[in-house]
């Protein structure tokens, strides 16, 4: 049996500490700053700050078969105010370009209660008043490359030597 995982060691790089203002797209803006500053492979330290509505993916299916597709998710949008209490993710390379993979975690009140969701970060997260990111850059490039078994984009950690 072959091995069940790719892996890679990195060196670290700097950190990029992101302030992104009221009214931008959490996920756009995120996407704007690894572009800029010219980040090929990157893990999202930390995350916090306050959202005016939300758009979040999750995967309420299990296909039969790869690849799964929109028929397995589920999209919620929200319109509340919304804490940003984590966002985890990474930066690689696709198809020649950065890009951001972002999972968040968001709390809101209903009925004088305090409820949790979460899923992966889609566009339509409008910013209000301040989000904060810290980005981890990696030295080299993380690359995702199409997977036959998922035919998907996936990570491939090679080593470097």
């Amino acid at each position: 049996m072959g091995e069940s995982y790719d892996s890679r060691v990195c060196s670290s790089g700097r950190v990029v500490v992101a302030r992104l203002k009221p009214g931008s797209d959490l996920y756009a803006s995120l996407q704007q700053v690894v572009e800029e500053k010219g980040i090929k492979a990157a893990v999202i330290l930390s995350g916090v700050g306050l959202l005016g509505e939300a758009g979040i993916r999750n995967c309420r299916t299990l296909p039969e078969e790869f690849p799964i597709t929109d028929v397995n998710r589920s999209y919620m949008y929200f319109e509340k105010p919304l804490e940003i209490i984590g966002l985890s993710g990474n930066v690689s390379v696709a198809e020649g370009k950065p890009l951001v993979h972002v999972h968040l975690t968001l709390s809101y009140v209903e009925d004088d209660e305090i409820k949790v969701i979460g899923g992966h970060l889609i566009e339509g997260c409008t910013v209000f008043g301040f989000a904060e990111v810290f980005l981890l850059e990696l030295q080299g490039e993380l690359v995702k490359g199409f997977d036959e078994e998922t035919k998907t984009l996936q990570l491939f950690a090679e080593s470097a030597g």
